[in-house]
């Protein structure tokens, strides 16, 4: 973090003191009591008061509240400033932070692909460059605020992956964050009961654009209605497009399969590069054009990025090809599903399993809604278009897939509906042998941590 002296903070919040310490400069900001440490400034957001043995061993800090005589009695050289609102008044240091930072920052969301491409960009850009990062999916606000104030004048990039959160999430993210530079990686069908339509959620995801300056980027998939649709609003100077489409201004073709990944050539301002992102499904390339074109942007030359590429670490539980049971070969995506990461699964389970038996085990997908039904049937469809050997579902909602499949054509003797992961698993045991690849398509949401180290052979 930068270091700010107190008095500018002070003016900044429009704060009173009301406890004096002698701490003049800020190192670091927090907003849990347990993380204090000396120089720190503490928001205290939460709607309890910190207890009276969490303060008593508190080192130099300042304290920001909006209820100072709440506060347990306090000991040692602590600072208190109060304030009108104590969460308003952190939003707003947010805010004040970042235009302090020259630095800068590029935010990704959408419905797929948003980790992949946030750690593909990072990794892009590390090997030269200090950037500060999103960590893992941890894509709140919280999380994402302490990714901002960890950021100093050393920082070359900052990276922010946005979930929506709830409602009104993007908003305040913009209001905190920008200006920076925005990737919407896709749009699919996703947490439709907590929008009530795919629409209301494709627009709640169009809130990060307002963060975008007219001088920032905006990189949007060219294969995506929805920001096509976005794209119509916005001045075409602005938008870089990525994708395997004609338009797209970093554009994928002859994309191909091997052994270690995927290669394909990349076309940019009329040149051609063979490139190779050790990853696999037509997404991941679609990922690796969007993290091409934001690292290109900000500098890095294209034959330096795809020579990077090549080493990238794929992520755990994001198609992740290991060892499984019987000596199986086992596809991981057990992290998030929705029809857009199932679609592209099922397509990677038919090109792996070339020769081989495969076997499909789908879980349900939540937060759908009044779509629920009809997007789990689209999904049987997705199914039976793909033909796997064998489907085993796992609950009543995802037994709508299956049903779905065998009414478009699949054979019924092919298809396991299973109330519970352990029978799923008796499933996988009778089948699994060295000419068999299985893909494990669940959601995070659901506990299936013991299932997929069971199938894994790591008990």
């Amino acid at each position: 973090m930068r270091k700010l002296s107190v008095s500018d903070l002070v003016k900044e919040l429009d704060g009173v003191v009301v406890r004096e310490g002698s701490l003049s400069v800020i190192k670091s900001v927090v907003t849990r009591v347990k993380k204090v440490k000396p120089g720190c400034l503490y928001f205290c957001l939460d709607a309890k008061a910190p207890a009276v043995q969490e303060t008593e061993q508190l080192p130099a800090c300042v304290i920001i509240t909006s209820r100072p005589k709440r506060l347990p009695p306090l000991r040692g050289d602590i600072t208190v400033i109060q304030v009108k609102k104590t969460r308003e008044a952190y939003h707003h240091f947010l805010a004040w932070y970042r235009r302090l930072l020259s630095t800068p920052h590029l935010a990704i969301t959408g419905s797929y692909g948003k980790t992949t491409t946030k750690e593909m960009v990072k990794y892009l850009l590390t090997e030269n460059h200090h950037v500060k990062a999103t960590k893992g999916n941890y894509n709140l606000f919280r999380s994402n605020a302490g990714v901002l104030t960890r950021m100093n004048e050393n920082t070359d990039f900052g990276i922010f992956e946005f979930g929506v959160g709830k409602k009104g999430h993007l908003e305040k993210c913009v209001r905190c964050f920008s200006p920076f530079s925005v990737l919407i990686t896709g749009i699919g069908t996703d947490h439709i009961e907590r929008y009530g339509s795919q629409h209301l959620y494709a627009e709640e995801k169009a809130k990060l654009l307002k963060g975008a300056g007219v001088d920032q980027p905006i990189f949007l998939n060219s294969e995506c209605d929805h920001s096509m649709r976005f794209a119509r609003s916005l001045p075409p100077g602005q938008i870089i497009w990525f994708g395997t489409g004609e338009q797209a201004d970093y554009r994928g073709s002859h994309i191909k399969y091997t052994d270690e990944g995927m290669t394909f050539t990349l076309t940019h301002a009329e040149k051609k590069y063979e490139a190779f992102v050790p990853a696999f499904g037509l997404h991941m390339v679609r990922n690796a054009l969007g993290a091409i074109a934001a690292a290109h942007t900000f500098g890095v030359d294209i034959e330096t990025l795809l020579q990077r590429l090549r080493t990238f670490p794929p992520l755990k539980r994001h198609l992740e090809i290991t060892n499984g049971l019987n000596g199986s070969t086992l596809i991981d995506d057990s992290w998030n599903s929705n029809s857009g990461s199932i679609e592209a699964a099922l397509a990677v389970l038919q090109e792996k399993s070339r020769g081989k038996n495969s076997v499909a085990v789908l879980g349900q997908i939540n937060e759908l809604g009044p779509e629920e039904i009809q997007e789990h049937k689209k999904i049987g469809r997705l199914i039976y278009n793909n033909q796997p050997g064998r489907l085993i579902t796992i609950g009543e909602r995802a037994a709508v897939m299956a049903r779905e499949a065998v009414k478009c054509g699949m054979r019924a003797r092919h298809v396991y509906m299973c109330g519970t992961p352990e029978r799923a698993l008796e499933l996988i045991q009778k089948f699994a042998d060295d000419q068999t690849v299985c893909l494990i398509k669940t959601s995070m949401r659901d506990s299936y941590g013991h299932f997929i180290r069971v199938l894994k052979d790591e008990t």
